[in-house]
């Protein structure tokens, strides 16, 4: 239960949230001003509790009135419970009950940032920018991200249904048993007879950084020449961890910046204790690369260490600080957006990577065609000691056409699409 004492401070910073808000014509400002009172918001409460057909409690009535406030501050503050919280908390911490989702509301839509490899909700065909309707037959409009998670999470074992709208396909269930989610931070491989290492960070978590250092040495020591960078599905996580592990690529300058509404812009700078690989590095991004992932992929093409291969990133480009409260609560909110090493804002934008290819799902998922492509991207590298041009890697007209079929956020490069058939017909 919330104290009583916290219940009414919380309703003042209501009442004053929306005295500031208010945007009345000024020659009716005054009088209207008159109605938006601390007592005109009690008593709406009582008269709900007392009178509304539904039952509800002062407490529910004011957790619904903070999260409808944040709700119109942005899409990513939120008010965390006490049970909440501490799911957060597990979740940084790299283990949690669950499905394997992260996810995130866009045009107030709950939708999907990206499935975490190897869980079941990747195995269950989810995909990055599905729109979660409906969660176990409860509607998810207006339902805040951490009510969502906490319907999602639960014993390892049950099932939950949720029913997804995908881009030119009618609505369908997708039933998904819960297992306990461990998230692997940083995994490798190694292609092409040695010369080709291939690491994947799947989120920016506590540790990310001092683990992906010793993935990369083991990968140093095993006499790769070319590392690929798999960023895909990485929905991004502690902002640090993201910075440490962009200081392995570089061993100075501007990682990201950060600004917030008062103050200078605050910068990030290369952590100078990690190492720093000389390795040639092409990055692979997609729509479910987000935040975190955004700022290590910008960080490496600006300071061009390296190129990118894939599709769009997602687009968040905004900070969320995490505040304790009373009763074990705690609030999440934007407090600043960041830039890239190129002073960047990708909020919403996202970065367009320089070799466009949509992922096809007919190919394998341990050898799909993107990762195929920058295989061969790395291996021209190592042979010419320059980067193919964009349309190198192209595949031909009618393949790209049938890929962008298959991946409706992507959309063809038309002037590249020309000069990839210019180049047949030259041929």
């Amino acid at each position: 239960m919330i104290k009583k004492r916290f219940s009414r401070a919380l309703i003042i910073v209501i009442a004053l949230a929306l005295i500031l808000s208010f945007t009345a014509p000024a020659d009716a400002e005054d009088n209207n001003r008159e109605h938006i009172s601390l007592d005109n918001l009690q008593n709406i409460i009582s008269l709900i509790e007392n009178y509304h057909v539904e039952e509800y409690s002062s407490d529910e009535l004011l957790e619904k009135a903070i999260e409808g406030l944040l709700r119109e501050v942005d899409i990513y503050s939120s008010f965390m419970s006490e049970e909440e919280y501490q799911e957060m908390q597990e979740e940084f911490e790299g283990e949690f009950g669950g499905i394997g989702i992260q996810i995130t509301t866009r045009d107030d839509r709950l939708t999907i940032v990206a499935p975490i490899s190897n869980t079941p909700g990747a195995e269950a065909g989810l995909q990055a920018e599905d729109i979660i309707v409906k969660i176990d037959g409860e509607e998810t409009k207006n339902m805040s991200q951490e009510r969502a998670v906490d319907k999602m999470r639960g014993e390892p074992g049950t099932e939950v249904t949720l029913t997804i709208e995908r881009a030119d396909k009618e609505l369908f269930d997708v039933e998904i048993i819960r297992d306990i989610i461990e998230v692997p931070i940083a995994e490798t491989e190694i292609y092409d007879e040695g010369r080709v290492g291939y690491l994947s960070i799947s989120q920016f978590l506590q540790q990310t950084g001092e683990k992906t250092e010793q993935a990369l040495l083991e990968l140093e020591d095993e006499g790769v020449e070319a590392l690929i960078l798999d960023l895909r599905n990485n929905p991004g996580g502690i902002l640090d961890e993201a910075a440490k592990v962009g200081s392995l690529f570089t061993s100075e300058g501007t990682i990201v910046s950060i600004k917030q509404r008062n103050g200078p812009m605050q910068n990030f700078e290369v952590f100078e204790e990690f190492h720093t690989t000389d390795l040639p590095v092409l990055v692979l991004t997609n729509a479910g690369s987000a935040s975190g992932s955004e700022i290590v992929a910008g960080f490496i093409r600006d300071t061009e260490r390296g190129k990118l291969l894939g599709t769009r990133t997602f687009g968040k480009g905004s900070v969320q600080s995490i505040f304790p409260l009373d009763q074990g609560a705690a609030l999440r909110l934007t407090t600043a957006n960041f830039y890239t090493a190129g002073e960047n804002l990708i909020d919403k934008d996202g970065i367009t990577p320089d070799y466009e290819l949509p992922l096809d799902p007919d190919t394998e998922f341990d050898m799909d065609n993107q990762l195929e492509k920058a295989r061969e991207a790395v291996l021209y590298y190592l042979e010419e000691g320059d980067w193919p041009e964009a349309d190198y890697l192209l595949p031909d007209p009618e393949e790209l056409e049938r890929l962008e079929e298959l991946d409706p956020f992507y959309e063809i490069d038309e002037e590249m699409l020309e000069e990839q058939q210019e180049i047949e017909e030259e041929e």
